[in-house]
């Protein structure tokens, strides 16, 4: 049986569900069929919903909002594993982060650059071969604007560690600013900015 004939059944079936009537096929009319799959289509298009976004409007893709924070919390897991390729994988080809240094400037460098990446490697080998296991733990999440393709919002977080397996530290809160894009249908992170409430030493690298 090829996809239309399974379409057009099932489309009759839901015809007459929807009449509660059985199924009589002498009795179908195409315009009957064309009105029910024009309302299940115009139901489909219906949910593509426009956020407002004030906090507690329900009128948002709840498929998209689970899928960015999932990448969100990626972010941390990977970064605490020392996985830098999956970490990478998470964020577009031209994403930028912003950092502030110990005198509050404001630091602004693409993620995926050689230097970059020669960094990030660097303070994961760091956190290993001292036996300094950090944990970011995700808090509180605040949407400021989510389209169909674009997200943005802010994250908490507090940074954790155990040093050698002995003693643990709550290094500092953190929060972050995200910015995020849907490309092919996959959501990546465009932009991410770190504040950490206490600058943090070489030892304590987030």
């Amino acid at each position: 049986m090829n996809q239309k004939r399974i379409f057009l059944l099932f489309a009759l079936f839901i015809l007459s569900t929807a009449q509660g009537q059985s199924l009589d096929l002498n009795k179908i009319k195409m315009d009957d069929v064309k009105n029910i799959l024009g309302n299940v289509l115009g139901k489909k298009e219906k949910s593509k919903s426009n956020w407002s976004g004030i906090p507690g409007d329900p009128n948002f893709n709840a498929a998209d909002r689970m899928a960015i924070k999932e990448v969100v919390d990626a972010s941390g897991m990977y970064w605490d594993a020392h996985n830098l390729e999956g970490f990478l994988s998470l964020f577009t080809e031209d994403a930028l982060e912003v950092r502030y240094s110990s005198g509050n400037e404001r630091v602004s460098s693409p993620i995926k650059d050689k230097e970059s990446i020669k960094n990030s490697r660097e303070r994961m080998d760091f956190l290993k071969n001292n036996t300094r296991q950090t944990r970011h733990m995700m808090s509180n999440t605040l949407f400021l604007e989510l389209t169909e393709n674009s997200a943005d919002l802010n994250q908490y977080m507090t940074l954790l560690t155990t040093d050698k397996k002995r003693s643990n530290v709550m290094l500092t809160p953190i929060s972050c600013h995200f910015k995020l894009k849907k490309i092919e249908g996959i959501w990546k992170i465009s932009y991410r900015e770190v504040v950490l409430d206490r600058p943090l030493d070489l030892e304590g690298l987030p």
